[in-house]
C-alpha cells in the first residue's frame, strides 16, 4: 500500500466520523477486484459509497486518509467492466478487510456501478467464485399499457384501415401526377376567341380624320388623311356590326396595312384562334386529343383546323402556325365566352383512350 500510485492530500476535506457505510447503503458481496498499481485486491463487498478488499496482512493505521485512484474491475463471461473512482482509506470494516470510501460517490463511475448493484440485487447475475454472467433481459421491459394489441382489437382493425386508405389516396394521388406528366403539354401561345370578321386596313401612312360606327351600306365608315395632305374615305360594304381595333380614335397616327377596324355578319359566329407550334400541331393530326382550357370556364374538346394561311406560314418555315380551334360537337357555342383568351392542352391516350375516360370519370 505504498506504491507511487497514492496522490497527495489536495483537499482538507475530512471524512465524517458517523459515516455508516452498513446502515445508510447495503453492502453486498459482489464478486470484483480492486487494482492499485501493479497490486490487486479481491474485493469483499461493495456499496454505492465505498468499496471493501481482503487485506493481506494486518491493517496499517498510517495508511488511514490515503488518496488513489482505484480501478473496480468486474469479470464477466466473454468481458469485463473497468470503473476508475477515486478512492480514500478510510480504516478497517473488520479483521481482515480494508474500507475504501469513495471521495465522489456521484462521479462519473456511478451510473454504471448503480447498474451492476441493482442488477445484482434482481437476481440477473450468476457468481460462479469470481466470474459473473449476466442472465437479465436484453431490452427494456414494455408495460401492459404499451402491449401489442390482439387481432381482435378494434381500435387496431380501425388504424389498419384508416393506413390501407391514405396508403391507396396516396398511390392514386402519385399515379395520377405521373400520367399527367406523361400524357399532358401545354401549347405556349395563348387562345383568343373572338368572332369571326373582315379586318379593314389603312391603304397609306397618316391620319385619322373621322370613325362612324353607326354607318351603314356605302356610308364612309372612317377616314384617313395622307401624308402627302389626300384625305381617303373608305365605306363600309354590308350592313353589319363595327368593331374598333384596339387604340384607334380619331386623331390616331396609322402606318400603310394597320387595322383600323373589323365588320360582321350577322351569320358569323365567335371562333377560337391561336398558333401551335409545329410539334404540337403534328401531335394533333397524329391523333393526340386537343382541349380548349377557357380562364374559370369549361375544358372544351376541340379540332385544330389548318387553312390556307397554316399552309403558307409552314412554307415560310415558321415555328407556329395559325390554325383554327373548332368545337368537336356541334353544339357548343363560344359566345359567352367572348373576347377572352383560352389555353391549347394535348392529351395523348393510353390503351386506345380508356384509361383516360376512367380516370374522367373518377375525378
Amino acid at each position: 500500500m505504498t506504491q507511487q500510485t497514492y496522490l497527495e492530500d489536495e483537499s482538507n476535506a475530512t471524512i465524517p466520523v458517523d459515516f455508516a457505510y452498513d446502515t445508510e447503503h447495503p453492502v453486498l458481496p459482489i464478486p470484483f477486484t480492486v487494482i492499485i498499481g501493479d497490486r490487486k485486491f479481491e474485493g469483499a463487498g461493495l456499496s454505492v459509497t465505498a468499496a471493501f478488499i481482503k487485506a493481506p496482512g494486518p491493517f496499517d493505521p498510517g495508511l488511514a486518509g490515503k488518496k488513489f485512484v482505484s480501478r473496480l474491475q468486474f469479470d464477466f463471461d466473454g468481458f469485463t467492466v473497468n470503473l476508475y473512482p477515486e478512492c480514500v482509506v478510510a480504516g478497517s470494516r473488520k479483521d481482515g478487510e480494508i474500507a475504501l470510501q469513495f471521495l465522489d460517490p456521484t462521479g462519473p463511475h456511478l451510473p454504471q456501478l448503480r447498474y451492476i448493484l441493482n442488477s445484482y440485487i434482481a437476481g440477473d447475475f450468476v457468481t460462479m467464485g469470481s466470474m459473473m454472467s449476466y442472465t437479465g433481459p436484453a431490452k427494456p421491459a414494455t408495460s401492459a399499457s404499451a402491449a401489442e394489441p390482439t387481432p381482435d382489437d378494434p381500435d387496431r382493425r380501425w388504424r389498419s384501415l384508416a393506413v390501407a386508405v391514405l396508403s391507396a389516396m396516396l398511390i392514386l394521388f402519385a399515379a395520377n401526377v405521373l400520367i399527367n406528366r406523361f400524357t399532358t403539354t401545354y401549347e405556349p401561345r395563348p387562345v383568343f376567341i373572338n368572332q369571326d370578321g373582315t379586318v379593314m386596313r389603312a391603304t397609306v401612312d397618316g391620319q385619322i380624320t373621322a370613325i362612324n360606327q353607326s354607318a351603314t351600306t356605302g356610308d364612309t365608315v372612317f377616314a384617313v388623311r395622307s401624308v402627302q395632305g389626300d384625305t381617303l374615305s373608305f365605306q363600309l360594304p354590308c350592313d353589319c356590326a363595327v368593331s374598333v381595333a384596339s387604340g384607334i380614335v380619331v386623331g390616331s397616327t396609322v402606318l400603310k396595312t394597320d387595322p383600323v377596324l373589323s365588320f360582321h355578319y350577322s351569320n358569323q359566329s365567335v371562333t377560337a384562334r391561336t398558333q401551335m407550334s409545329v410539334e404540337g400541331l403534328n401531335r394533333a393530326q397524329a391523333g393526340e386529343i386537343v382541349y380548349l382550357d377557357i380562364a374559370d370556364g369549361p375544358s372544351i374538346p376541340v379540332r385544330a383546323i389548318v387553312d390556307s394561311n397554316t399552309m403558307a406560314t409552314a412554307q415560310r418555315g415558321e415555328l407556329y402556325l395559325p390554325v383554327v380551334l373548332q368545337p368537336l360537337r356541334n353544339d357548343v357555342d363560344l359566345s359567352p365566352w367572348q373576347d377572352q383568351t383560352a389555353r391549347v392542352r394535348l392529351h395523348r391516350p393510353l390503351f386506345g383512350g380508356a384509361l383516360h375516360r376512367l380516370r374522367e370519370s373518377v375525378l
